[in-house]
């Protein structure tokens, strides 16, 4: 499948969509490569752009105590945005966990496909009800469960992010040490025996 067939059917999976639009979203996307390591966005810069992956994997993490906290990984057919409001600057570093290509969005980007697409503002807006829904859904799962169930939900909803991700990074993003998530693997292998 072509770069551009790939971005077409990742456009395609927001259902309130017509060809036209897609089409017309095709024609005007903003497409560019990354290596991995590249950072995105830094702690302290005031987020300008948002992305979605066609390949590869970002992460999102934030320095406490000197220590990287994983919040989230991004990878195929994931759009992402600033976490913080417009004009603030981020909390969180956006760095290419692997080579990526990624389609981008600016203000301008958004102001000449609105125009082009009036009616893309209670599109967005239906896609970012959805967002908050199932962000809001997956961090009361989060919270409600232990390190070994966030584990397996995790192998159960992004089983690619373990073949893809060092554990480390995976560890932290589910709230716990690396020796820890060594632990529960070997407790679920030891028991699948």
């Amino acid at each position: 499948m072509s770069l551009k067939e790939k971005i077409k059917s990742m456009i395609s999976n927001f259902e309130m969509l017509n060809k036209q639009e897609i089409e017309t979203l095709l024609e005007k996307t903003i497409v560019d490569e990354f290596k991995k390591g590249t950072l995105l966005l830094r702690e302290g810069q005031v987020p300008t752009k948002c992305f979605m992956v066609v390949e590869g994997c970002v992460r999102e993490y934030l320095i406490k105590d000197g220590e990287e906290i994983s919040t989230a990984f991004f990878t195929e057919g994931d759009t992402f945005t600033p976490p913080s409001r417009k004009g603030s600057p981020s909390n969180h570093y956006w760095e290419c966990a692997e080579d990526c290509i990624l389609t981008i969005s600016d203000k301008g980007y958004e102001e000449e496909i609105r125009a082009a697409i009036p009616r893309l503002d209670s599109i967005f807006q239906e896609i970012a009800i959805e967002k908050i829904n199932k962000s809001k859904e997956e961090w009361s799962q989060f919270v409600s469960s232990s390190p070994e169930e966030r584990y397996l939900n995790l192998f159960k909803t992004k089983p690619h992010l373990l073949e893809r991700v060092p554990h480390h990074q995976i560890a932290s993003y589910l709230g716990i040490k690396p020796q820890s998530l060594s632990r529960i693997r070997k407790r679920i292998l030891d028991q699948k025996k």
